[in-house]
């Protein structure tokens, strides 16, 4: 879709993630419109900074029957008269049970899908996605989760401080899997979409560096490019997709869709 955002379709089940704004307005909504009715939709939010969180999502409800929200606890706790009858909000309502609310290390099952929460470095939450009996492709999204280290404008102890944390912050995410494989369902996230914002300066890589190495990704897509003008954004798509900078030599699909709505389609690599 666009900066953060990104609509993931399997046969069993669909889910967005992280809507800020359509850049060809309405389209994500025809997207919606044809979706299968009786495929659920999943629509997820990390954490409630602007180019995250969107409150037009809740107007998708009149879009397709079978949708359900999993939001962040700070974005929960901002849209409670979202799911509250007796608000005097005019704008689009859903029912409460339409909504699940998120922290790191809570956990949310409905028979189809599997969502794990894990911490950010910054505010909200970093979801793994996966479905009953591997139905579902792991899917991660990292929300705000990076090394934001700032090493042009940082000391050095400052620069440690946001690495330690950082490196924290992976380590629920590694126990989890390494559970996973030995239970003999694996490890790998088949679908990564991660930050490689070249605002923080040098070094702007590091944390998808680290991440590539220190888990077993199938694809991996940067995100997090879309503020700025027109020059800001292309100058960082393209620092972006400089994948050579911190891709792992030795296993994992490094793709960049660098427009809104460049689709990649897993069984046509091409497209």
């Amino acid at each position: 879709m666009w900066h953060d955002c990104f609509l993931v379709k399997t046969f069993a089940a669909a889910f967005i993630f992280d809507f800020w704004k359509d850049p060809e307005r309405g389209r994500l909504e025809d997207a919606i419109r044809g979706l299968d009715s009786e495929m659920p939709l999943y629509v997820f939010v990390s954490h409630g900074h602007k180019d995250h969180f969107n409150p037009e999502i809740f107007s998708w409800a009149r879009l397709h029957p079978r949708i359900h929200y999993i939001v962040s606890r700070d974005v929960a706790a901002r849209c409670r008269h979202v799911v509250s009858a007796g608000s005097v909000y005019r704008g689009p309502k859903i029912s409460p049970e339409m909504l699940t609310a998120m922290a790191p290390g809570d956990a949310y099952s409905d028979g189809n899908v599997l969502v794990h929460s894990f911490p950010s470095t910054d505010i909200g939450v970093s979801y793994l996605v996966e479905g009953g009996e591997r139905s579902v492709e792991r899917v991660f999204h990292a929300g705000d989760l990076n090394a934001w280290l700032w090493k042009d404008e940082s000391t050095d102890e400052e620069v440690k401080v946001a690495m330690d944390g950082y490196m924290e912050a992976l380590r629920p995410i590694e126990e989890y899997l390494g559970k996973q494989r030995e239970e003999g369902h694996g490890a790998m996230i088949d679908f990564a979409f991660f930050p490689v914002d070249s605002r923080i300066g040098r070094d702007y890589f590091e944390g998808a560096r680290i991440f590539v190495r220190r888990f077993d990704v199938g694809r991996f897509f940067p995100m997090h490019f879309g503020l700025g003008d027109r020059e800001e954004v292309g100058r960082r798509t393209e620092d972006a997709g400089r994948f050579e900078k911190y891709f792992n030599p030795e296993r994992g699909e490094f793709i960049i869709l660098p427009l809104p709505y460049n689709a990649y389609i897993e069984n046509n690599r091409g497209n």
